[in-house]
């Protein structure tokens, strides 16, 4: 079977070699499964056993996204090291990998699918 792109693949850039993850702290950890059940990609599975989220297929996370870490109640889910802000590491990384000419060649590709269109009711603008 082959790898789905969305996984294996950010922008032309194998995801295996962008480090965008989220990094469970379990002392703060409380074991609410907010990230488990929060995620659509499947990045985190629960240890019911120690009542904890583990991370086990982190190269699914989207890279930047953080809602994990937005909605933890208890802080316990991190994206940089100290330091750095999740910010200053996400656009660090649109710059090494250089996606940004990538994104504006798929913009165009896409441009049926993505153009913004105004429905006034009666027609499309």
């Amino acid at each position: 079977m082959a790898e789905d792109k969305k996984f294996s693949e950010w922008h032309g850039v194998p995801r295996d070699k962008i480090k965008w993850n989220p990094e469970v702290n379990e002392k703060k950890c409380i074991g609410c499964g907010m990230c488990v059940t929060t995620c659509g990609r499947g990045v985190f599975k629960f240890d019911y056993e120690n009542r904890k989220a583990k991370v086990v297929n982190p190269n699914n996370c989207m890279v930047a996204c953080q809602t994990c870490a937005n909605l933890c109640p208890a802080g316990a889910i991190s994206f940089a090291k100290e330091g750095e802000t999740t910010r200053e590491k996400a656009q660090r990384i649109v710059k090494e990998t250089n996606v940004l000419p990538k994104v504006k060649e798929e913009l165009e590709k896409r441009k049926e699918e993505l153009r913004f269109k105004i429905n006034t009711g009666m027609y499309e603008i």
